[in-house]
């Protein structure tokens, strides 16, 4: 998901890492430089997407309106 407000924006992307450990990382800046970029290991999908939730309901406290972004999911079948 993207949210922007003006020229500063905030990217969560949530994924299973190859260790199959639920990531959330968020990449935050302006058009030209991103200012900080962390990832946080969630015990599960819903523990992601209940990260997600939270963020998303600070984002549009601050301001931040969500965009739409196009991205690919690939699927890879590591079994």
């Amino acid at each position: 998901m993207r949210w922007q407000k003006n020229h500063d924006f905030l990217v969560v992307r949530i994924y299973r890492d190859l260790a199959g450990d639920w990531v959330v990382t968020q990449c935050e800046g302006n058009r030209l430089t991103p200012k900080c970029y962390h990832q946080t290991l969630t015990p599960s999908y819903q523990a992601a997407l209940q990260l997600l939730r939270q963020i998303s309901r600070e984002q549009r406290q601050r301001g931040y309106r969500r965009t739409a972004a196009h991205e690919e999911q690939l699927g890879f079948d590591f079994s």
